[in-house]
């Protein structure tokens, strides 16, 4: 038996698996004994498949059933060594974690099956990659965002203001809070750009987060006086 040598031989694997398990019944019974499921993202939705199915090249119901069990060659501690490369465990109650839970409890029902307890989800690892990068792009989007707010003494009492203006931040806040619209700030106030509004959002929405962890410091150290 060849294991797997690329991570889309893996996701043909898992999509295989998705089809074959509709139409074989001896398939359906074995999840109950699943420890390892790995999930692939398609169009439709998550797909999954156990890891002795999505670890050997050109799997089958056939060679699945006949080699994988107490007396086959198939082994889920080498799979799932192999699978590691391309693959990290979900934690179960993240919110990645309870939607591929909740999607394969969904998928097995259909069989009338449930997870084995003791089973565990392996998602992609290049979905982690993803999220990253869009934590660094939000990150990058943020910190252009806040040049555009600037303080100085000398205007405005020192207040945040929108970077070459005399509109502080407070006032777009509280424009917003009663119930002005950004096309509408941005028709009265023609200087100002969809950035700028943006901008002073988010610079409001980080003062308040900080001061409130300041105040939870002092909560803490007031407790312990």
């Amino acid at each position: 038996m060849l294991r797997v040598t690329s991570l889309q031989q893996v996701k043909n694997n898992i999509r295989r698996y998705q089809i074959e398990i509709a139409s074989h019944r001896p398939l359906r019974d074995r999840v109950a004994y699943v420890r390892a499921w790995y999930a692939e993202k398609t169009a439709d939705g998550w797909t999954f498949a156990p890891s002795k199915f999505a670890g050997y090249q050109l799997s089958s119901t056939a060679d699945y059933l006949a080699e994988s069990g107490n007396a086959g060659q198939r082994d889920g501690r080498e799979t799932e060594r192999l699978l590691a490369k391309w693959y990290e465990v979900v934690e179960p109650h993240s919110p990645l974690g309870r939607e591929l839970w909740d999607a394969l409890n969904a998928f097995l029902a259909g069989f009338g099956q449930a997870p084995n307890k003791l089973a565990r989800i392996n998602r992609p690892k290049d979905l982690f990659a993803a999220d990253d990068a869009r934590l660094r792009r939000s990150d990058d989007r943020s910190d252009e965002l806040l040049k555009r707010i600037a303080v100085n003494r000398e205007i405005c009492g020192g207040r945040p203001r929108i970077k070459g203006t005399r509109m502080r931040v407070v006032d777009v806040v509280e424009a917003i809070a009663q119930g002005a619209t950004r096309e509408e700030l941005l028709r009265d106030f023609d200087y100002l750009t969809a950035d700028d509004i943006a901008a002073a959002l988010l610079y409001a929405a980080r003062a308040a987060d900080q001061r409130l962890a300041v105040a939870q410091l002092d909560d803490r150290i007031c407790g312990r006086l």
